[in-house]
């Protein structure tokens, strides 16, 4: 049984081991270089869209339970 698991666990570590091996890394100045004004514009739109939601998930991380019940509405 522990042969068999051991056995399992080798498989699947010199799997990863393989997979690993095999992706190059890509600058990303690489990996936008055929990028559009458009399409670059559109990026950093969302890269803002992005950083404005994780300040507005982490300033109502900080906010206590009692403010965070003063803003429910109940119908």
């Amino acid at each position: 049984m522990v042969r068999n698991l051991l056995t399992i666990f080798a498989i699947v570590l010199f799997i990863t081991a393989c997979a690993n091996s095999c992706v190059k890394p890509v600058p990303a100045r690489e990996f936008f270089k055929d990028e559009t004004a458009t399409q670059r514009l559109m990026r950093e739109m969302q890269d803002m869209a992005d950083f404005a939601a994780l300040e507005a998930e982490k300033a109502y991380e900080r906010l206590s339970d009692d403010e965070k019940m003063e803003a429910v509405v109940y119908e």
